[in-house]
């Protein structure tokens, strides 16, 4: 999700779609059973639930507009990544959280990607170690990003890379399933060791096609077996460890699920609840990709992925793309289409990873 290709093309098609037809109007027959006045989990109203379920990242620097929008939507994710162009220095992200947390009135999740190698935060006072990383490399870089008040790193990729061809090629940690099992364990123990949150990437698995879903949706043509054998191992090392979050991959799986991206499938949560056997929360990859936008405004596509089963919405760029995603998510609930009983369990499922 860190090289970001086109997706200016995405602004005009979400921003008109988000009040039109692709959210169900409120009914009678679908109304909410819970009143949108009662608390949920954590005390928090319906409107701090839906922001805390959503996770922003914005283009250029940190402004008055910006720190009005979050006071308001108190989105409970903040992503910062180098194409935003955030920031010039350690110092100016620090600000740059410091300044979203004090207007947030719950804990908020600060998240950026630190895998090594080509994927760094570009911050001279954050080492960047080569792939393939392991525990104490992990650690040192995590320990950089707690000081600059980072609570997430997403990682570690725990693809199992076909060749030099897949598109994770130099981010995943090999070919063999079980050699690349071996290794992600370690990279969460790292993170956790600096006291950080982890995000297992991409789920079911993103290394068996050369296709980027940057721009497009990935469909990887292999029977639920071999996906089980091939490409679950290394996400369920990274489930033993104890990771804080899986993240779930844009791509299409017809044996997963003949219909939908994988990350907007129930079928996907199932295998990776029951399956697997996680606990922790799920986590979209950038609902702004061409491999969901361009066939699904991001708003859309956002509750979708609620609805399947997922915790938290990453729109990774467009602050108005995450004010559209919020008012989307209202709707749905409102209408009864999302019930504001799996909002609570997404709240909750964060929550449980901030400590309340």
């Amino acid at each position: 999700m860190t090289r970001k290709l086109g997706i200016l093309l995405l602004l005009a098609s979400v921003l008109a779609s988000c009040a039109g037809a692709s959210m169900a109007a409120p009914s009678p027959s679908s109304a909410a059973t819970i009143p949108a006045s009662q608390l949920g989990p954590g005390g928090l109203t319906l409107d701090e639930e839906i922001g805390a379920v959503i996770m922003v990242g914005f283009q250029g620097t940190l402004t008055d507009a910006v720190v009005a929008d979050w006071r308001q939507r108190q989105f409970g994710g903040l992503l910062v990544i180098n194409l935003n162009r955030n920031a010039g220095s350690g110092a100016d992200v620090a600000d740059l959280i410091n300044a979203l947390r004090g207007v947030s009135r719950h804990r908020l999740i600060a998240a950026t990607d630190q895998e090594g190698g080509a994927i760094c935060l570009d911050v001279s006072s954050v080492p960047c170690a080569p792939m393939p990383v392991g525990n104490a490399e992990t650690t040192r870089m995590a320990q950089a990003l707690r000081g600059l008040g980072f609570d997430l790193d997403l990682g570690p990729v725990s693809d199992v890379c076909s060749g030099p061809s897949s598109i994770m090629w130099g981010r995943c940690y090999g070919t063999d399933t079980g050699a690349v099992a071996t290794s992600i364990g370690p990279v969460v123990d790292g993170i956790h060791a600096a006291h950080m949150l982890s995000a297992a990437k991409h789920f079911p698995g993103h290394g068996n096609t050369a296709v980027t879903s940057e721009t497009q949706l990935p469909r990887i043509d292999e029977s639920l077996a071999t996906v089980k054998a091939r490409d679950l191992p290394p996400f369920q090392a990274a489930v033993a460890h104890g990771t804080d979050f899986v993240l779930l991959g844009h791509l299409f799986f017809p044996a997963l699920d003949a219909q939908r991206s994988a990350d907007l499938s129930p079928s996907t949560m199932t295998l990776l609840r029951s399956d697997l056997g996680f606990k922790g929360a799920i986590l979209s990859d950038d609902m702004e990709m061409g491999a969901i936008a361009a066939s699904t405004p991001t708003p859309k596509a956002a509750v979708e992925f609620l609805i399947a089963g997922g915790d938290m919405v990453m729109v990774a760029h467009h602050l108005a793309v995450a004010d559209a995603t919020y008012d989307a998510i209202r709707s749905a609930v409102a209408s009864g289409r999302l019930p504001r009983t799996r909002l609570d369990a997404a709240v909750a499922a964060l929550q449980s990873l901030r400590g309340g």
